[in-house]
């Protein structure tokens, strides 16, 4: 998540790395992949895109890299077990299949599931393909076109829930490496056939099995970045030659509108021009990943993340797409005077946080830069902006059951989503990259400045194990009123504690509470100042309750002699 809390500048940099900074209409670069590579599988399950295989000097890759667009940061999967490149890749019921492809068996189909982190074989495409592209329609995953000893007309269809393949309509002509997505009803696919690029573009309908020719596309290409956001499929970078290993990559975007049936030119160029990335959609922006100059496999790869914001629109919150922040537990009901993260499109024209210039005396604002956000008919207070996510402060005079949310700009306002509101949503500050060899750890803050985490447990962070008898700062969001009050907007002024009753435990011996309140000169942060029991030596479970009802987050605490 964004770290909510401009004052805690140490902490936001060891928690979420640096956030990339988007206006509208624009690219950016993300923190660079680690492993270099072309033509990966590409899936995205919430706001992490998973990118798998690839190929880099002639070696076709397994490696299973995850990229949180909320963080900026990059963490490691379970390998894919067929190591391949150029292929299809798609994502149902938060399932990223990996189908065919070259450098392996170009008809397998694997799965991964990040729940459990493991890849399991699905029934085998029909044909061996490589090259081709997919879209999904009401959980059913269209496969496009591909080559197999020439360029294929071929359309397939693959049903997760049932682990079958059935073959429908072909192209009107053979295609591989196309730009394919959704648009509305519509499946859109293009670009090139054998021998040469093309613009050609067909749209095929499910309903009636059958293709239709589209507006051709400004500029012939194949193998570029693509993807449907605001109603447009957009495809920059690719290779205008047609000619494998030619070496001829651009870099101009354009975008298909399917109720116009018409293409836009003159988008801002990407950074770099590339041949064969992956590609995917979060909050309505384009992602593009590694790639090479040629599409030639013994290339090295390059390790671009290349990240384009299209023009704002009305905003659209996405489906499940509203949480209490994501450091502190990620629940999908929320409380008066928490903070919450909502996910969407267009939601911003650009980005930022809240500076002391934004406050009005010790009130937060309540809009940054056109951005509002209403929560039970009131206003809440904005933290922080951007296109894809905003951060925002229940108010606390919000009533509990279901409210609805709304964001509003000056592209209008979006349609209402519900979420639960209870009396309280408590969590305790663990982010993930607390989690420490599957240990989830809390934040714990020794009196010295160090973490309690395991000696060398986060690179180039201070930490040691908490011994019994020192005290700890821990923080968290969601734990309701306290006495005096202090309401939910302002920066709190006055010491204060928890109204209903609180306890902690840690190691299953209760912790001696110092101070448990909001944090002052902070808002909607609480404070939980603590000394630790008598407890062994090693990853001891830390738990509280709130009122008597146990805090669902499972954490521990690292302790030492």
């Amino acid at each position: 998540m964004k770290l909510l809390y401009a004052a805690m500048v140490n902490l936001a940099c060891i928690l979420t790395g640096p956030l990339v900074a988007q206006t509208t209409n624009s690219w950016s670069l993300g923190s660079p992949m680690p492993t270099p590579r072309q033509g990966p599988f590409t899936g995205v399950i919430g706001s992490k895109i998973y990118v798998a295989g690839g190929v880099r000097n002639n070696a076709f890759l397994t490696v299973n890299e995850i990229y949180d667009t909320t963080t900026n940061t990059w963490s490691t999967g379970a390998p894919m077990p067929t190591g391949r490149w150029l292929g299809a890749s798609a994502v149902v019921n938060n399932i990223f299949y990996a189908m065919g492809g070259g450098g392996g068996n170009a008809a397998v189909v694997e799965a991964y599931d990040p729940a459990t982190n493991t890849w399991s074989t699905k029934a085998p495409m029909p044909i061996a393909d490589t090259s081709m592209k997919a879209a999904v329609e009401n959980n059913i995953i269209y496969v496009v076109g591909g080559a197999s000893n020439g360029r294929l007309a071929t359309l397939l269809s693959y049903n997760p829930a049932t682990n079958v393949w059935s073959t429908l309509a072909p192209l009107q002509l053979g295609k591989s490496e196309s730009a394919v997505g959704l648009l509305g009803s519509t499946i859109v696919g293009g670009l090139p056939n054998s021998g040469a690029t093309t613009a050609e573009t067909e749209g095929f309908n499910a309903a009636t099995n059958s293709w239709t020719t589209l507006a051709p596309m400004p500029t012939a290409r194949q193998a570029g970045c693509f993807g449907v956001t605001a109603g447009k499929l957009y495809v920059g970078g690719g290779d205008a030659s047609g000619t494998p290993l030619s070496g001829s990559p651009l870099s101009m975007l354009e975008a298909y509108d399917v109720s116009a049936n018409s293409w836009t030119s003159g988008l801002p160029s990407m950074p770099d021009a590339v041949v064969a990335p992956g590609s995917a959609i979060v909050g309505g922006t384009l992602y593009c990943f590694g790639a090479g100059s040629a599409g030639n496999p013994a290339e090295p790869g390059y390790n671009y993340v290349q990240i384009y914001q299209p023009a704002g629109g009305t905003p659209a919150i996405s489906a499940g797409g509203i949480l209490s922040a994501g450091a502190f537990g990620g629940f999908t009901s929320v409380a008066p005077g928490s903070w919450i993260e909502i996910y969407g499109n267009n939601l911003a024209a650009d980005t930022r946080s809240w500076g002391s210039s934004d406050f009005t005396g010790i009130n937060a604002p309540t809009s940054l830069d056109g951005t509002a956000v209403t929560i039970g008919g009131q206003s809440a207070f904005i933290d922080y902006i951007s296109p894809g996510q905003v951060n925002a402060l229940v108010p606390s005079g919000v009533p509990t059951g279901l409210q609805q949310i709304t964001v509003k700009t000056a592209g209008g306002m979006s349609a209402a989503h519900n979420v639960t509101v209870n009396a309280a949503q408590p969590g305790l500050l663990a982010p993930s990259t607390f989690n420490i060899n599957e240990v989830p750890y809390v934040v714990a803050i020794l009196g010295d400045g160090s973490y309690a985490l395991p000696a060398g447990a986060i690179p180039g962070v201070t930490s040691r194990p908490a011994k019994p008898g020192d005290a700890l700062t821990l923080y968290g969001v969601g734990f309701g009123p306290v006495t005096p009050a202090s309401p939910a907007g302002q920066l709190v002024q006055q010491l204060n504690s928890l109204s209903l009753p609180f306890q902690m435990s840690i190691g299953g011996n209760p912790a001696i509470l110092i101070y448990y309140g909001l944090a002052p000169g902070y808002t909607g942060l609480y404070q939980f100042d603590v000394t630790v029991p008598s407890v062994a030596p090693g990853a001891a479970a830390l738990t509280f309750s709130l009122n008597g009802i146990a805090g669902t987050q499972t954490l521990y605490l690292a302790v030492g002699n």
